[in-house]
């Protein structure tokens, strides 16, 4: 099992994004659509003017080998399970179910940082937070636990820019794959940082001033099989399990 979780300031479209791709499996102290919720939502993000960052887009999968064996009552009760883990149980969030039945099943859920006491939950820690939970959960119905032993990675070049739009586009597609499994994932989270995708034979992407760049010329990793291989569990399990060893 794999939990992402990202603190963002985009929490209307991450709600209609979550509602367009799947099902919504419960909303805690809020009804309706997903721009019902975001109206609701609304009104404890303008009492705190402080944080930016005023949700959570929190993304939970399941390894493919474990297709089916969850159900949706074993994912409301996963939901309410981290939500307490993070400290957003008595805040306002909606989980919503995508892939059901696949092996790309996943969660989605999308909480106001904002409590009744105006402040904002921390979301420091939350990494390691995500890695015992997933370990916790894993044991609870009997899932596949993640790798702990890494593989050998043969060493890549990287391509090195002076220029520093390259090295902010390059920080930006990696921090949008680190929150995705998908190219549609992909695509939402750089659109909200106003940074285009083009797919075609390759890759390429167009920031915010207009300067298009292909995915290759920013990072070897970054042509169009090599971002495949990155959203890959496989790749995500490792990836999380480097950062656990450093």
């Amino acid at each position: 099992m794999i939990a992402k979780l990202q603190s963002i300031s985009y929490t209307g479209n991450a709600l209609q994004y979550c509602e367009r791709g799947g099902e919504i499996l419960h909303s805690n102290d809020c009804l309706g659509s997903a721009k019902q919720i975001y109206d609701q939502m609304k009104i404890l993000e303008k009492r705190n003017d402080r944080c930016e960052k005023k949700a959570f887009h929190i993304k939970i999968r399941i390894a493919p080998e474990d297709q089916s064996k969850l159900t949706n009552q074993d994912w409301l009760d996963i939901s309410k399970e981290y939500a307490k883990k993070i400290g957003f149980e008595k805040n306002l969030y909606a989980v919503y179910i995508h892939e059901e039945g696949s092996v790309k099943e996943h969660i989605h859920i999308v909480a106001s940082r904002i409590r009744e006491d105006n402040l904002a939950v921390p979301d420091n820690y939350t990494h390691y937070k995500n890695l015992d939970f997933c370990r916790a959960i894993e044991k609870k119905y009997n899932l596949r636990v993640v790798e702990r032993k890494l593989e050998h990675i043969k060493d890549q070049k990287e391509f090195i820019s002076s220029d520093d739009r390259t090295s902010k586009l390059k920080e930006a597609v990696f921090n949008a794959i680190e929150m995705s499994d998908s190219m549609q994932d992909l695509v939402f989270h750089l659109k909200n940082h106003n940074i285009k995708t083009k797919i075609g034979r390759g890759i390429s992407f167009v920031d915010q001033n207009g300067v298009r760049k292909k995915g290759s010329e920013i990072d070897r990793k970054l042509s169009l099989q090599g971002i495949e291989k990155l959203l890959s569990y496989k790749n995500q399990e490792q990836h999380l399990n480097h950062r656990r060893s450093k």
